[in-house]
C-alpha cells in the first residue's frame, strides 16, 4: 500500500505532466499569463492548508550542482521560479533541509550515464533490483525519482561541490556597491597604521584565538597558560611589530610546539629555540616541522621557559604578526589581544573559508619560495619573516593590496538578510563554506550524532545543513575529525590551501560488497530517522554533490608523482609505471568527467 505522501507525489507528477504537455505547446505570451496566474494561485494557497509538492521538467538539461542551491533559495526566498521545476503551494514550505551525501553515485544506482536518458527524472526503484542499492528500503518509500546531476570543473579537476551549493553571486547593484565601498577605502586612506589591519576582538572570537581574560568575562586563564598584561598605553604611540612561528609536534598527548622563532621589523632574530614537549613524541612530522630525534635529542628547555622569555618580549605595546597565529599560541598556551594574521589580510583567489598558504603568499607576493626543504620539513625563522615582509607589503601597499573582489557571498548571508529573516544551521564533521554566518554551527563525529542533532536543529531554524559519510568513509574518505595529522598540515598552511591545487583526497581503499552495503543500510536508516522528525511542509533535498572520486584520486596521485620525478631526471630514467604522459591524461579526463556526476532527490513530508 503507497504511504499518503507518496500518493500525493504522485497526484503532482500526473498534474506536471499535463501541465508541461500543454507548456510545449503555448505561445510566449500565454506562457507569460500562465506564469503570472501560477504565482497568484501560490500566493492565495498561503496560510490554506495547500499541500505542497514538486514537479519536475522532463524536458530541462541535466541539473548542476547551482540548481540545488537555487532551489534552496527559491523555497525560502522571492527569488525567480526555476525553469526545471515547479513548486505547488511554494508559500506553506518554510523549512528546508539539505542532506549531502558524498559517496552516492549513479553506477551504485545501476544508471547508465551512456543512456539518452540519464539527465531525465529517473525512476531509479525499478533499476535497483541488484547490487547493494537494494539495500534502500526506506529511500523507496520516500522518493520514486532521482535525478543525475553534475558538479563544476575543469578537464582535470572537480570544484569543491559543496562551495558551489552553498555561495550565491551577487546580484549587479550589490557588486557596484560592494566596489563602491571598496574604492572608497582605498582612497581614504592610502597607507594606514599597522594597528589598522590588528584582528577585532569579534574576528579573535571567530577564528578561535585564546583571547587574555580581561577580553572574555567570567573566564579565568588556566594554571598552566599566560596571557599578556593590560596595561594602559599612550594611544599615539606605535607598537612594535614581532613576528613568529612554531613548528609542532604530535605527542601522545597531541599536538605540542617543538620550535619558535621570532624576529623583529627588521627581520632580525630575537628568539629561535628548540622546546622538549611535555609527553613523547609519536610523530616528528618532519617533512612539516623539521624536527627530528636527533634535532631534539639533548634540548631541556620546557614550554614553561619558553612562556617566561615571551612574556618579556611580547608586551601589551607590541603587535604580534603571524600566519594562522591562532594555532601557534594555543601549542604555546599564550592568550595576546594584538594580532595580525597574514591568512587574513591576505586573501584565497576562491574567497572565504579557504585560506592562502604562507608559501603561495610569499611566491606571489614576495616572489620568494619559502618551505622548500623537502624531507627536510620547514624553517620557521624564513616562515617568520615572510610574514613580517607580507604585513609591511600591505602596509606599504594600503587596503585591497593582496585581496580579491569576491562576486558571491554565503548562502546563510543571503537567507538571514531576506525580509523575513531565515536562519540556517550546520551539522557537519569538517569546516563548511561560509558556516560563520550561521545562526549555529554543530561538530559532530558520527551520522548517529549528524540525525541526532537535525532532529533538534530543524524545530528552530529554516535551513539546516548536514551531511552523512557512512559511504564516503567506505570509499576510502577519512573523517578530519579522525586525523591529528590533517589539522596540523591544515593549520601550517601546507600545499593542501594553495589555491591551485586539487582538494585533499584520500588513498584508493578496496572494500568488499557487504561493507557498502553495511554502508547503504546505514545511510538509509539515517534518512528514516531524519524524515520521520521533520515538521510537515519540510523540504527536503538528498544529494551526493558529485559521485565516486576514487579514481581519479589515484590518477592525480600519480601524475603529482611524475611530476615530482620528472623535475629532477630525464624521462629516460623513469620507469615507465611512473611516468604521466598522455594516455594516461587522457584517463584522467574520463575518470573526471564520469566522477562530475552524482545523484539528487526531492521531496516535500
Amino acid at each position: 500500500m503507497l504511504s499518503t505522501h507518496v500518493l500525493m507525489y504522485l497526484e503532482c507528477w500526473f498534474r506536471s505532466r499535463k501541465i508541461l504537455e500543454e507548456w510545449s505547446n503555448m505561445s510566449k505570451k500565454e506562457r507569460k499569463q500562465l506564469k503570472k496566474q501560477t504565482k497568484a494561485l501560490s500566493r492565495k494557497s498561503e496560510g490554506d492548508g495547500g499541500r505542497p509538492c514538486f514537479l519536475l521538467n522532463r524536458n530541462y538539461n541535466k541539473l548542476n550542482i547551482k540548481d540545488v542551491r537555487d532551489l534552496i533559495l527559491y523555497l525560502l526566498t522571492e527569488t525567480q521560479t526555476l525553469p526545471w521545476i515547479m513548486v505547488r503551494n511554494k508559500f506553506n514550505i518554510h523549512k528546508v533541509v539539505l542532506l549531502h551525501i558524498p559517496g552516492l553515485d549513479p553506477k551504485l544506482f545501476n544508471i547508465n550515464l551512456l543512456h539518452p536518458d540519464s539527465d531525465k527524472p529517473i525512476a531509479w526503484a525499478e533499476k535497483a533490483t541488484k547490487g547493494p542499492v537494494t539495500e534502500f528500503q526506506h529511500l523507496k518509500a520516500f522518493f520514486d525519482v532521482m535525478n543525475v546531476m553534475k558538479v563544476g570543473g575543469d578537464k582535470s579537476r572537480i570544484f569543491s561541490p559543496v562551495e558551489s551549493m552553498l555561495y550565491v553571486p551577487l546580484s549587479n547593484s550589490e557588486k557596484a556597491k560592494k566596489e563602491a565601498e571598496r574604492r572608497s577605502r582605498k582612497g581614504s586612506a592610502s597607507r594606514l597604521k599597522p594597528e589598522s589591519y590588528i584582528l577585532t576582538l569579534d574576528d579573535l572570537r571567530e577564528r578561535d584565538f585564546p583571547l587574555p581574560s580581561y577580553l572574555a568575562p567570567n573566564t579565568a586563564p588556566q594554571n598552566d597558560w599566560i596571557e599578556t598584561k593590560q596595561q594602559h598605553s599612550d594611544p599615539s604611540t606605535l607598537k612594535k611589530m614581532i613576528a613568529m612561528d612554531c613548528e609542532m609536534v604530535i605527542t601522545a598527548a597531541g599536538s605540542e610546539v617543538a620550535r619558535i622563532s621570532l624576529v623583529d621589523e627588521n627581520n632580525a632574530t630575537i628568539l629561535d629555540e628548540l622546546i622538549v614537549p611535555d609527553n613523547e613524541i609519536v610523530d616528528y612530522l618532519t617533512q612539516y616541522s623539521g624536527i627530528t630525534a636527533k634535532r631534539i635529542e639533548g634540548v631541556t628547555t620546557k614550554l614553561s621557559d619558553i612562556q617566561e622569555k615571551l612574556q618579556k618580549l611580547i608586551t601589551y605595546d607590541t603587535i604580534l604578526v603571524g600566519h594562522s597565529l591562532e594555532n601557534d599560541m594555543k601549542v604555546l598556551k599564550f592568550a595576546h589581544p594584538f594580532v595580525i594574521d597574514t591568512a587574513v589580510i591576505y586573501h584565497h583567489p576562491r574567497g572565504p573559508p579557504f585560506r592562502p598558504s604562507l608559501r603561495w603568499l610569499a611566491q606571489r607576493w614576495l616572489s620568494r619560495k619559502i618551505q622548500s626543504g623537502g624531507a627536510a620539513g620547514h624553517d620557521s625563522v624564513e616562515d617568520a619573516s615572510a610574514c613580517m615582509d607580507l604585513v609591511k607589503l600591505k602596509i606599504q601597499e594600503g587596503p585591497g593590496f593582496g585581496e580579491y573582489n569576491q562576486d558571491s557571498q554565503s548562502i546563510f548571508v543571503r537567507l538571514f538578510r531576506h525580509s523575513a529573516r531565515r536562519l540556517s544551521a550546520v551539522i557537519d564533521s569538517e569546516m563548511v563554506p561560509g558556516e560563520t554566518s550561521a545562526a549555529t554551527v554543530i561538530k559532530v563525529r558520527t551520522d548517529t550524532e549528524v540525525v541526532k542533532e537535525v532532529q533538534g536543529a530543524i524545530q528552530n531554524h529554516n535551513f539546516v545543513w548536514a551531511r552523512l559519510r557512512a559511504i564516503e568513509i567506505n570509499h576510502g574518505k577519512i573523517s578530519p575529525l579522525s586525523s591529528e595529522t590533517e589539522k596540523i598540515e591544515d593549520a601550517g598552511g601546507s600545499a593542501l590551501q594553495e589555491p591551485d591545487s586539487a582538494p585533499a583526497m584520500s588513498h584508493k581503499v578496496s572494500v568488499t560488497d557487504e561493507e557498502i552495503r553495511e554502508a547503504v543500510r546505514s545511510i538509509d536508516n539515517s534518512i528514516a530517522a531524519i524524515v520521520d522528525s521533520l515538521p510537515t511542509n519540510t523540504a527536503l533535498i538528498v544529494t551526493s554533490g558529485g559521485g565516486d572520486t576514487r579514481e581519479v584520486q589515484q590518477l592525480q596521485a600519480q601524475q603529482k608523482k611524475f611530476q615530482k620525478l620528472y623535475s629532477s631526471l630525464e624521462l629516460s630514467s623513469i620507469p615507465r609505471e611512473d611516468q604521466f604522459l598522455d594516455e594516461e591524461q587522457q584517463l584522467l579526463y574520463k575518470a573526471v568527467d564520469k566522477a562530475k556526476n552524482g545523484v539528487c532527490f526531492f521531496m516535500v513530508k
